[in-house]
């Protein structure tokens, strides 16, 4: 009778002990996933046929645009200004609404104001306004904590975007995502950067749209094989372990 509750005993403590492990990859796993990252590398998408992303007007933040944007309240973007003799942009974002010269860093937004309005995930709409020259060409985004100094997502041309169907309607013809930031303190500083040139008239117009679910990066897979790969060898010792209880 003693010998059997000593068995029992040792069973429960080494199930414990593989337990922990497999419990501890599942809370990493769960943990980073959708979290912000250092610079992490964001996906385009387009140019997307019709009107399905937007329109901005719809309280979709602007933080860069040669053009007028409808904005939430207290949410200010840079207003650049757009020249028909200027074809390259390295633009910077900014809160309030301001003008703010090529290659100058505005105002941050916080990690705070930006998730009130746009809830934890969300993707960056880019409205192009072209020609027929269609010339258009991405050649660097990126995604900066300032707080940190530390670049969170990027995206790196040169990718031509000016081949699209809408030009300049209001909608986006090209996203870039999935941007979260998980794990970041509400008042960390956020900037958004983009460079684009060959453009031949008009202005591109940069903004944010929320509610889009996170995509898990490929490590984010990898904890979670691993995880469960631990859940499924627990589960094994212990139906092994009924097998090997002999009745008294």
């Amino acid at each position: 009778m003693i010998a059997r509750h000593l068995a029992k005993g040792f069973k429960v403590k080494l199930r414990k002990l593989v337990l922990l492990p497999a419990a501890a990859a599942l809370t990493m796993t769960f943990a980073w996933a959708g979290a912000a990252s250092a610079d992490t590398l964001l996906t385009l998408s387009g140019p997307i046929t019709g009107n399905t992303v937007g329109p901005q007007s719809t309280s979709n933040p602007c933080i860069i645009a040669g053009t007028h944007c409808s904005q939430p309240a207290n949410f200010g973007y840079n207003d650049f200004t757009q020249n028909g003799n200027l074809t390259a942009y390295n633009m910077w974002s900014t809160t309030p609404t301001a003008a703010v010269a090529d290659g100058v860093q505005g105002t941050p937004y916080t990690v705070g104001q930006l998730n009130s309005v746009l809830g934890s995930t969300f993707v960056v709409a880019i409205d192009v306004n072209t020609t027929g020259a269609a010339g258009e060409t991405l050649q660097l985004f990126e995604v900066w904590d300032t707080t940190s100094n530390t670049r969170l997502y990027h995206y790196n041309g040169d990718t031509l975007i000016g081949n699209v169907n809408n030009n300049g309607n209001g909608y986006a013809d090209w996203t870039l995502g999935n941007i979260s930031f998980a794990g970041l303190s509400s008042t960390d500083g956020i900037l958004f950067h983009a460079v684009w040139n060959g453009a031949s008239d008009g202005a591109e117009s940069f903004f944010l749209v929320g509610g889009t679910p996170a995509i898990p990066e490929p490590e984010t897979y990898a904890m979670m094989l691993v995880g469960f790969s631990l859940l499924g060898f627990v589960a094994r010792r212990r139906k092994q372990g009924r097998a090997n209880v002999v009745p008294a």
